[in-house]
């Protein structure tokens, strides 16, 4: 990256390490039992629309915005991350996540008639090519299969949220506004859930016991430790997280400010291996490479 402030930069890998420790925070808190999906992405969300409100009145940046197409692909996002990280690593969620961002973006490019050719198009095969090898052994399980799918829609989910917003002249409002959004559906979906619940209504994975019994041995009640990696999640990793990337978007490329994201997945993974014991192994790391390299790639190659 060239001609970008020292202030830029410092804020830009904050934005970066914040994003990538989404991951880390929702494995930590999932992977270990401590809380069940659904508890972690509604604290998430509602935090998360609380400290982009704050942000909002920080800055006087006026009232929030959005839309409710917005709300309902964060939405999806935020569940089907929280349920694939019951089984995926660190690592190889965020990869996942991110190539399908990518790829999903990169296809929608392509139906608006951005062809890819050249370098561009080998980049995307090789990208596809990484993330099967990535994918193949645990297709062969069913928990991690529907893990791996839930992850991948969790992507497409944040591709058609960035499709939504694109172009956007009020970034933080309108992410604040989709967040409170969200929350909200959120809100109702708990509703529902306790009211089936509450009148014996079979749900699968859900005890069909009278009261406020929501969790199997599958579904765990949440801790203080899960409801704690929730709210910094919300707060910290996805609230502040986005106003710093908001902040330093304007001082970036565009080619620039989509590389940079690149770097996502490898410090989820470092992490994961430092903080939570998990292995780096060589399979992650040959797909790590040719997927990122492949989405790289397609993101320098010259358009047409």
């Amino acid at each position: 990256m060239k001609n970008i402030e020292v202030r830029t930069l410092i804020f830009t890998v904050l934005a970066m390490c914040a994003f990538a420790a989404n991951s880390l925070l929702c494995r930590a808190a999932l992977g270990a039992g401590q809380i069940d999906p659904a508890s972690f992405t509604a604290i998430r969300l509602f935090s998360g629309a609380l400290t982009l409100w704050a942000c909002l009145k920080w800055q006087a940046k006026g009232g929030q915005r959005g839309s409710w197409a917005g709300a309902w692909a964060l939405f999806a996002y935020a569940v089907l991350f929280s349920l694939a990280y019951i089984h995926l690593s660190t690592g190889t969620g965020a990869l996942v996540l991110f190539g399908s961002v990518q790829l999903s973006m990169i296809a929608y490019a392509a139906t608006r008639g951005d062809r890819l050719q050249g370098l561009r198009a080998l980049g995307a095969v090789v990208a596809v090519v990484g993330l099967v090898l990535l994918l193949w052994p645990n297709m062969q399980r069913p928990e991690s299969a529907w893990a791996v799918l839930s992850m991948a829609g969790a992507g497409v989910s944040w591709g058609v949220y960035s499709v939504v917003g694109k172009g956007s002249s009020t970034p933080l409002a309108d992410t604040a506004g989709n967040f409170s959004r969200a929350s909200l559906l959120m809100a109702v979906v708990m509703a529902l859930v306790l009211w089936a619940v509450h009148q014996n209504v079979h749900i699968p994975g859900i005890t069909q016991a009278r009261g406020l019994a929501l969790y199997t041995v599958s579904l765990p009640a949440p801790t203080a430790m899960g409801m704690l990696l929730a709210l910094a999640s919300g707060c910290l990793a996805s609230g502040i997280g986005y106003a710093l990337w908001y902040r330093v978007l304007p001082g970036l490329p565009t080619t620039s400010a989509a590389s940079v994201q690149l770097s996502v997945p490898v410090i989820a993974a470092l992490a994961g291996v430092l903080l939570l014991g998990e292995a780096l192994t060589g399979g992650l790391l040959v797909s790590m490479v040719m997927t990122l390299g492949g989405v790289y790639l397609v993101l320098r190659g010259k358009r047409r």
